[in-house]
């Protein structure tokens, strides 16, 4: 009898430790599905939210207007920031309203560039670039104006892209000089053209005996040669550009000008 009460108690406790542990992971369960319940759809549901659902992507990043920085409009800075102390209709204080003529008038009067220095460090109950730490200098300047030329001004901003796309396309080239070509025959040429160069057949720079036949031939032809490669008719290679390929033709031309001149040449 004593054996058979024994094996009962067992059996009980067992029973109760089992179902503590289903209970716990029920109770685990449905603490992550309520956590859960406010982001996501059971995805075999058919409505919008289990649809949406479904083809989530693994992150999400929201980018304002994706406008990049440095490119938006002054109306667009405006709407986006300016127009909650600037509005026609604002209640701020002290903020000169926009279409508000007599209240831009004496600021238009300073000038952009005052204006702009207002807005840039803050003035008065003004914050600093109000308040979009992220704005470029261009940027404010088309706010001001925009804001200015809405209420009597004529203020000239600077133009979307004139600083960033269109800046490639519109820089003038500085020309090359004897000096950039100096420096070519510093990183490239001296290793063959050296005035101490061990290079047989090639004219070593200060060495004007062995640059004088070449030199007469003009610089027509040593630029030539220079840029295309060469391979004299006694035995000497020049590789095209010095095998350097990334040398602009100018480049070069101003190396060669350089060794020829330092060599007894004028050109």
């Amino acid at each position: 009898m004593n054996s058979l009460s024994n094996h009962k108690a067992s059996g009980s406790a067992l029973t109760t430790l089992l179902g503590g542990i289903v209970i716990l992971i029920a109770v685990l369960f449905f603490l992550v599905k309520l956590a859960g319940s406010n982001y996501y759809s059971t995805v075999e549901e058919t409505t919008q939210s289990a649809t949406e659902t479904r083809i989530m992507p693994a992150g999400n990043i929201t980018m304002g207007d994706g406008t990049p920085i440095g490119q938006r409009t002054g109306e667009q800075i405006f709407s986006k920031v300016c127009i909650q102390c600037h509005a026609a209709d604002s209640s701020v204080p002290d903020a000169p309203k926009v279409t508000h003529n007599n209240e831009w008038a004496p600021r238009i009067a300073k000038g952009l560039d005052a204006l702009f220095n207002n807005a840039l460090n803050g003035f008065n109950a003004m914050p600093a670039k109000g308040g979009q730490a992220d704005l470029t200098d261009d940027e404010l300047k088309r706010a001001i104006a925009h804001m200015a030329n809405q209420s009597g001004g004529s203020l000239v901003a600077p133009e979307v892209n004139a600083d960033a796309s269109g800046a490639e396309d519109t820089a003038v080239a500085s020309p090359v000089t004897e000096a950039d070509g100096q420096k070519v025959f510093e990183s490239i040429c001296m290793a063959c053209h050296a005035a101490d160069s061990a290079i047989p057949l090639s004219p070593k720079i200060t060495h004007n005996d062995e640059w004088a036949p070449r030199i007469k031939q003009g610089k027509e032809v040593l630029f030539k040669h220079a840029i295309e490669g060469f391979n004299g008719p006694d035995g000497g290679v020049m590789p095209a550009k010095g095998g350097n390929l990334g040398l602009s033709d100018d480049e070069v031309k101003a190396a060669v000008t350089y060794m020829v001149n330092q060599s007894g040449g004028s050109i």
